[in-house]
């Protein structure tokens, strides 16, 4: 493995529908509940909003903060580049997964208490380059 690496990050049609499937077991699960109607309308539509725009920021990745692609350095850093052009440096978190369909990356930004999740599933990256990652992967977390 040749580092730096680059990753070019394709939207994914599984995650869109895995998150829609969510949302509506979501939706759901309001219908038992006992509580006013105004406050099941107003849930619906919080709902509704943030399959939206979880949709469109990782599945689709057509927000100007979607993360395209990956830089996969040798000092187990990786550098982000988003789809509006911006850069930015980060580790990867420990507590990162590497399952046989599935790939959670957890990137610790410098300015952020927060962690930044990075989903990949079979349509996301060629399968080349998921090779690569998770050999990356399993060579960082050790």
């Amino acid at each position: 493995m040749f580092l730096p690496h680059r990753l070019e990050i394709r939207s994914s049609q599984y995650l869109a529908l895995i998150l829609a499937l969510l949302h509506l077991a979501a939706l759901g699960s309001l219908l038992p509940l006992q509580i006013p109607v105004w406050l099941k309308l107003a849930l619906t539509v919080a709902i509704v909003a943030t399959l939206g725009v979880s949709i469109r920021r990782h599945a689709l990745l057509q927000e100007a903060a979607s993360i395209r692609g990956l830089v996969l350095k040798g000092d187990g850093t990786v550098e982000g580049l988003r789809r509006d052009g911006g850069r930015f440096d980060a580790r990867v978190s420990g507590h990162s997964t590497d399952l046989s369909l599935l790939i959670v990356i957890l990137l610790e930004l410098p300015d952020s208490r927060r962690l930044c999740p990075l989903v990949f599933l079979p349509d996301s990256l060629p399968l080349e380059d998921a090779r690569v990652l998770r050999a990356w992967l399993r060579w960082k977390l050790t």
